[in-house]
Order: structure tokens, then sequence, then C-alpha cells
């Protein structure tokens, strides 16, 4: 019975430290600004996504509904303040582990500039994207963190809505 009872607290245990290996980006940022009031962070849950693919259905997007099923989760930092050096520091924080992430695009506008960054699996298939924007004019930063089947197209798609609303996408 004791042995039994060891092997599943072991078994916990290794599950629980497997999890925490596979934390997202934006749970690794705030991780590392732990003690800053001035980072936010709000994780959009499973039941909004469902709110979010009806409400795309609604309009007509079924492009856009359908990308948002294939999502897991979606979280969004923001900062109140140095958005330069909040934006440097992620950025040096993806680089850091740039054996999981790859440098995809970045855009400029006349009102700010950012990046995008994805994490593939070892099939090619992308799981995890990662934009930063900083608004010089508000001196905002904000990170959306997307992981899920995040296919080419819906790639393309935000690509393009920012390059239709930020500015140029290089």
């Amino acid at each position: 019975m004791k042995r039994a009872l060891c092997f599943i607290i072991a078994a916990v245990m290794a599950a629980s430290v497997s999890a925490q290996g596979v934390q997202d980006f934006a749970s690794r940022f705030v991780e590392e600004c732990d003690v800053d009031t001035a980072v936010q962070c709000v994780t959009v849950s499973p039941k909004m996504m469902e709110q979010l693919t009806k409400k795309a259905g609604e309009d007509n997007n079924g492009n856009m509904a359908q990308a948002i099923q294939k999502l897991r989760s979606a979280r969004i930092v923001t900062t109140s303040t140095r958005s330069e050096a909040y934006f440097r520091q992620a950025e040096n924080l993806l680089k850091k582990n740039a054996q999981r992430f790859t440098h995809n695009k970045d855009y400029r506008s006349s009102n700010g500039h950012g990046t995008f960054y994805t994490r593939k699996t070892r099939n090619g298939d992308t799981v995890e994207l990662v934009l930063l924007h900083a608004d010089t004019d508000s001196d905002v930063l904000v990170i959306v963190n997307l992981t899920g089947n995040i296919d080419e197209e819906f790639i393309s798609s935000i690509m393009q809505t920012f390059r239709n609303r930020k500015g140029n996408i290089d």
C-alpha cells in the first residue's frame, strides 16, 4: 500500500514538473516581472474563446471562427509605462529561448512598432504565436500570446490585419 501511494505521489509530482516545463511565453514574461505592478496579464478562457467563435460566426467571418476554435489559450500582457524597456526585455527573453521561438516578421508605423515570433513542434506545426507591440504614442507595450493549432492561414490573417492597421510589415 505504501509503495502504491509513493508511486502515485511521484507520478503527480512528475506531471506537475512536466506541466511547468511547457509554460507559454506570457507566463514566463509575467513571472520575470512578478513584482512589477506596471505589468498586467489577462487570460482569455476557453469559454470566452467559444463566445468569440460565436461572435465571429455572426459577423460572417467563418475563417476567423475556425481559427479561434483551434486556439487553446490566449494571454494578453500589457504594461502601463516604459514600453521600449519592456519591449527589449520581452524580445531578449524570446532570443534567450531561440531553441523554442523563431523570429518571423517586424513592422513599423508612425505610432509604434512590433514583431512576431512563433514556436513550432518538431513536425513543423506552429503551436504558439507571440506578438510584441510597443505603442510609442501612449508608451504602452502589448504582448499577445496565442497557443493551439495555429496554421499559416491564421498567421497570414493576423499579419494582414496589422499591415492594414499599424503600418508596414517587413
